[in-house]
């Protein structure tokens, strides 16, 4: 080939094409190295999330664990100091000594010490009882064991309780029905475990010991089921022994697939123990190692060598069903048994898998991939210039940008004819996506049905030429409920009642429309001016809003949506069964905000806020600022975590708050006064 400049002619060089080649080698390289790069940055901070998930969920589950014992605790010592029973346990005593079983069994003292406490047994969730004297001899039981009565323990079930005569309230580990009994046939489809307290006599020796039994399999299970990950996620407790003394989620399937006896008694508790298999029994591995030939399984490994704290394990591992999970346990030595909460792998680390299959096809089709990365980045490029090149919408005529958010930027921008100031939002360059533009249009369409002047109100939406969606809202001068708090601190209780109830107004409509706000803080609320009133609220930003009408979800998988010092503790715990009362804890959050100028909950991260939200009593306003004891009680019951104990109703919350402000109204000439002294919000 030659190129032709005049009548001469010069070869092209031939170093050139190599040029071209080193070129595209160098950009071939650091796209393997950039790509290697961004997938081991991607990669550890998806680590650095699981590893909080996990000490999170661990942490919350061994806090309920540890007020659920102790209230177990206090009720049995509370039962062991009851006077009549002290009584009546010394008769028994006395009886023991000199009669025999029978005439044990059929003393008086027996109908009374049922009559005494088997109403517990109904009302505390106990299924039998049991008072065993220092020698090992059963004093008495609960109605249907009565043969027990004057049977001794085996001299293993004796060193096994001898802890329970050595202190005031404890906790008997799970154990099969007769397993401690002399002459008693073992049950080993039938697991229980229980709360002992000494029954104190006149000397510092105790007379007996007080046993209240319990299934482990309900509410010890269900205390530690309060928060777990994910749809395979599971947290149990274990022995020294690695054996499983709580039931798990998987235990249909361990059930299905002959790891366990396929029968309706059987649980999990004592029958799985922790040990690794050696590969995968859900997809029929059969090992060749017997049960006790096995090792622990790392997890549970590691938490009985160090019990000085939580282990976090990110490496897959197998656990007792030979699947490969990730999880984390912390052994608490004041019960004697270690709680682990797990999760599989695959499900864990599900984000990495498209990175992972994206690095791979990269460096694979390397050229192609180079060749699509231009391509990419001149459309992403021209896109992005046509969205801050737009000036004109339809009959709207952007000025200038006023804000930017996750989903989009928005204008200021007039009407041709009506001249009226407006809000233009358009979807942001970086979110194009199909997913991210139905979510966009969701949003739109869920505002636009409300109408309730509180509420703000969407004129218009549609698509530019160049396939950009917008919609028009009104515009708003003013300040949101944050800056305010920030300007001001905490306002006037009176105030405060009047912002609440245009909120809760606001709401009340969504709520009757089915659907949940799911984001009310202070910086979605803006007071401004409408029709000559000052201190209008406006309820903004219904993109992250739930219809309660369709198990569509518009939010980012695997994402509680919301920020965390505002969301109710039910949308951490169990965020697909939730309604509109989540909203009124919002409410009460804010209005914690407002009357105190401070936050609900304080952190240092996220993770650590929704812990507090979920395991801890929010505090009331009166802690901090002097309130009507009415007022202080009603944002009490929104803070509650259990949603039947809020009021049930945004209206609700408007009559009390109405009731208890009475004359003291928040008047438009107090709106005046302030807003004269802040001119520049309106501007």
């Amino acid at each position: 080939m030659r190129w032709q400049s005049g009548t001469a002619s010069a070869p092209l060089p031939t170093n050139r094409k190599y040029l071209w080649h080193a070129l595209l080698a160098i950009a071939m390289a650091a796209i393997i190295l950039a790509g290697y790069w961004i997938h081991n940055r991607v990669e550890e901070a998806v680590h650095q999330i699981v590893s909080e998930d996990l000490q999170t969920i661990l942490e919350i589950d061994i806090a309920a664990l540890e007020f659920w014992m102790e209230q177990e605790r206090a009720n049995v010592v509370s039962w062991a100091d009851e006077e009549h029973l002290r009584e009546l346990t010394r008769a028994l005593l006395a009886l023991a000594t000199e009669g025999t079983p029978e005439k044990l069994q059929a003393a008086p003292e027996q109908t009374q010490l049922r009559e005494l406490l088997e109403p517990i047994l109904d009302t505390d969730n106990y299924i039998g009882f049991g008072i065993i004297s220092t020698t090992g001899l059963f004093l008495a039981v609960s109605a249907g064991d009565e043969h027990l009565i004057g049977q001794h323990l085996t001299p293993q079930g004796q060193a096994d309780l001898a802890s329970i005569f050595t202190r005031r309230g404890g906790w008997m580990p799970p154990f099969w029905r007769g397993q401690h009994i002399e002459n008693e046939t073992l049950q080993e489809d039938v697991t229980l475990m229980g709360f002992s307290s000494t029954i104190p006599g006149e000397t510092d020796r105790p007379l007996a010991a007080l046993l209240l039994i319990i299934p482990p399999e309900k509410d010890f299970t269900r205390i530690l089921s309060i928060a777990r990950m994910g749809e395979s996620g599971d947290t149990y407790a274990f022995n020294k022994q690695g054996s499983m003394l709580s039931d798990t989620r998987h235990l249909e399937t361990l059930k299905s697939t002959g790891i366990l006896p396929d029968t309706p008694t059987v649980r999990a508790v004592l029958r799985v123990e922790l040990r690794d298999p050696g590969g995968n029994l859900l997809r029929g591995y059969q090992p060749d190692t017997p049960m006790a030939g096995r090792p622990l399984t790392r997890l549970i490994a590691t938490a009985l060598a160090d019990d000085s704290r939580a282990h976090v394990i990110l490496e897959r591992y197998r656990d007792y069903r030979g699947v490969p999970v990730i999880g984390a346990a912390r052994w608490l030595p004041q019960f004697n048994l270690g709680v682990a909460t797990e999760v599989n792998a695959a499900e864990a680390f599900s984000a990495l898998r498209p990175i992972e299959i994206a690095f791979w096809v990269v460096s694979a089709l390397l050229l192609l991939a180079l060749a699509g990365l231009i391509v990419f980045s001149v459309i992403v490029r021209r896109l992005g210039n046509r969205i801050e090149a737009i000036k004109q919408l339809g009959q709207y005529t952007l000025e200038e940008k006023i804000g930017e958010g996750g989903m989009g930027k928005v204008y200021m921008a007039r009407h041709a004819l009506l001249r009226r100031p407006t809000a233009v939002k358009l979807i942001s360059e970086a979110k194009v996506d199909k997913e991210n533009l139905d979510r966009f249009e969701h949003e739109v369409q869920l505002t636009s049905q409300l109408t309730h002047p509180n509420t703000i109100e969407i004129y218009d939406y549609g698509h530019t030429r160049e396939g950009v969606f917008y919609y028009v809202m009104e515009y708003l001068p003013g300040i949101d409920l944050s800056r305010l708090i920030e300007t001001d601190g905490a306002i006037p209780a009176n105030r405060a009642a009047h912002i609440l109830c245009q909120v809760c107004g606001s709401l009340g409509e969504a709520h009757t429309r089915g659907l949940i706000h799911r984001d009310i803080k202070p910086l979605n609320i803006i007071l401004t001016e409408r029709g000559g009133l000052l201190d209008y609220a406006k309820v903004l930003d219904f993109g992250l809003v739930k219809d309660l009408n369709t198990a569509i979800e518009h939010t980012v998988a695997n994402a509680i949506p919301g920020t965390p010092p505002y969301i109710a503790p039910e949308r951490l715990s169990d965020p697909l069964n939730i309604d509109c009362r989540s909203d009124l804890y919002s409410v009460g959050a804010v209005a914690f905000n407002l009357l105190t100028g401070k936050p609900l909950f304080e952190g240092n991260s996220s993770m650590d806020i929704a812990y507090k939200v979920v395991a801890e009593t929010a505090p009331r306003v009166s802690e901090f600022v002097d309130v009507a004891p009415e007022l202080d009680q009603l944002i009490s019951e929104c803070l509650e975590r259990k949603p039947d104990a809020r009021p049930q109703s945004t209206q609700a919350i408007i009559d009390r708050l109405r009731a208890i402000i009475g004359q003291d109204t928040w008047s438009q000439a107090d709106a005046r006064q302030w807003w004269d002294q802040h001119p520049e919000w309106l501007a």
